[in-house]
């Protein structure tokens, strides 16, 4: 818009001045202006005085008015006045117009910058795809209308005031307790490796449910959060990155490389080059010893010696700080991730997971420790991780929606439901993440005004209408890899956003068997919200998850 006004205004000035091309004139229209002004200025003194003439002939006697010549006399002057400084090229009125013109061009520049941060529903957007048109209109479909074997809101409401009335509410402030306890430890592991070749450690970034809002517990598992790890003085950390085979999920190795810093070394002495020491200097110097090597494997950052290390590490800063809390801190063994557990005097528990990770550039896209060490992966091994932007978009989306907005409470009582009411299988193929990509993903289809408190029963069965279409059709996509309808304001990578989109159900159309019980395991969960119908009503009416 700002640049189609640019050119707008750029050939009206053009129209109006085809001849102002240079700020220099020709010597002719110099010497013709020059004669112009000498004209102008002989009649000015020639009116002057026929003016003073006038006025010395006709001097009116003491009785008479004089306002008439007075009042003459004024608009002649001021006409005379208006014609000297008016010239052949209108002077005044071009830079009038010129005023004017500036001020438009940088209104239309500024415009952008001055409109309101734009909301991220992408509901009006131009899907870029079939596939995304046919959740569109699904999803359009379902929000109008309420299945009468489906629980009303105020059943719903009944049961999460029951189960999980009170936990949103707690955890903002138990989630800002937890961010700034671990920061403080962070600041005190600082200090005992400022002088080593050890990793640099980050402020904590809060994950997980639970930072996310939608915890499905009165009392928390664990409180998850992120600690950025960066390369120590004279390293630097390249990521290699793979698909790793009958998996989604991407992995990658963390390559520690040296970096020459002789210079440093020279300027400020508070480092030595590894690059350009022999190992008997190293050795007789007190960093010698606690080096970055101690936590790889080969030239690759381990992911158990990194735990192992930071554990340790955490175990020696809480001794520098204890004295400052009422409660008793202790690490729980853990290969992928350092877990703490408070315990206070009143009984209460509360449980913190430290997850570790290394940026990939400038994204806020992880590799991290969480899960590395499950299955068939090496110890070298990280998983690339989305969960900071996950977080991002339910804060964006908080920002934007109606006060006391469903959404939430939707995921809390259907994980509640998934999590606590049936039996706890090791290989379950419909996970909680399935179930949050279903929300997520309806939360960009549909308008955040159709997510008001009193559309409560209506939103959480359009999340498992919307569930169940994917289950049938074997197609879920992930919500941030190749979802061109993501909202600008959550900063994905644009290689991921413009990647072709991931499937998060493609392996069940490659086993039969997985698909039958992933089936079996939504039943299982529409069966619960079924209970939560009264009694009478379950008598009446059954609900058919495919309607």
């Amino acid at each position: 818009m700002a640049v189609g006004s640019l050119l707008f205004l750029a050939v009206l000035a053009i129209v109006h001045h085809p001849l102002m091309v240079s700020d220099k004139q020709d010597p002719a229209t110099v010497q013709r202006v020059q004669q112009q002004e000498q004209r102008l200025a002989l009649e000015m003194t020639r009116l002057q005085l026929e003016f003073e003439q006038r006025n010395h002939e006709e001097r009116p006697s003491p009785h008479q008015s004089l306002e008439p010549d007075q009042s003459q006399g004024e608009e002649e002057a001021t006409a005379l006045r208006v014609a000297a400084e008016q010239g052949p090229d209108n002077v005044a009125w071009d830079g009038w117009r010129y005023g004017v013109l500036v001020i438009i061009l940088l209104v239309e520049l500024c415009r952008p910058s001055m409109e309101p941060e734009s909301s991220y529903d992408s509901s009006s957007e131009d899907v870029s795809s079939e596939e995304e048109e046919d959740d569109a209109e699904a999803a359009s479909r379902g929000s109008c209308t309420q299945h009468p074997g489906f629980p009303d809101r105020a059943a719903l409401e009944l049961f999460y005031e029951q189960h999980l009335q009170g936990v949103s509410k707690d955890l903002a402030s138990t989630c800002e307790f937890v961010a700034g306890l671990v920061n403080t430890l962070l600041e005190a592991c600082r200090v005992l490796t400022y002088q080593t070749f050890l990793p640099e450690l980050e402020n904590c970034i809060g994950v997980a449910s639970t930072f996310e809002g939608w915890c499905p517990h009165r009392d928390p598992k664990a409180y998850q959060v992120l600690v950025p790890l960066l390369a120590p003085k004279g390293h630097s950390f390249r990521l290699e990155m793979e698909n790793a085979e009958g998996t989604l999920e991407k992995h990658g190795h963390v390559v520690v490389e040296l970096e020459c810093v002789c210079k440093r070394e020279r300027l400020l002495g508070d480092v030595l080059c590894l690059l350009h020491h022999s190992e008997e200097d190293l050795s007789d110097n007190k960093q010698g010893p606690f080096r970055v090597h101690i936590l790889c494997s080969s030239s690759h950052l381990d992911v158990r010696k990194t735990t192992l290390w930071f554990h340790s590490l955490v175990g020696k800063a809480w001794a520098l700080i204890a004295h400052n809390y009422s409660f008793q801190l202790t690490a729980q063994p853990s290969a992928s991730s350092c877990k703490l557990r408070l315990a206070y005097e009143s009984r209460r528990a509360l449980s913190i997971e430290i997850i570790l990770g290394v940026q990939q550039g400038d994204s806020l896209v992880f590799l991290a420790s969480h899960g590395a060490e499950t299955g068939h992966l090496s110890s070298t091994v990280w998983v690339e991780t989305f969960a900071v932007q996950e977080m991002l978009f339910f804060q964006l989306v908080s920002r934007y929606a109606p006060q006391d907005s469903c959404h939430l409470k939707c995921l809390q009582i259907l994980i509640h439901l998934k999590e606590c009411r049936l039996p706890t299988l090791e290989n379950r193929i419909l996970t909680t993440y399935h179930f949050k990509t279903a929300l997520m993903r309806l939360l960009l289809l549909l308008p955040l005004s159709e997510w008001r408190p009193e559309q409560l029963a209506q939103r959480l069965q359009d999340i498992l209408l919307y569930l169940h279409r994917g289950l049938e059709e074997k197609r879920l996509y992930h919500f941030l890899i190749g979802n061109s309808a993501l909202p600008n304001q959550i900063p994905v990578p644009k290689a991921c956003r413009n990647a072709e989109p991931l499937n998060l159900f493609q392996h069940l159309a490659l086993e039969p068997a997985a698909h039958v019980q992933a089936m079996s395991e939504f039943l299982e969960v529409m069966e619960q919200v079924r209970a939560l119908l009264p009694q009478r009503s379950k008598q009446q009416d059954s609900v058919d998850p495919r309607q």
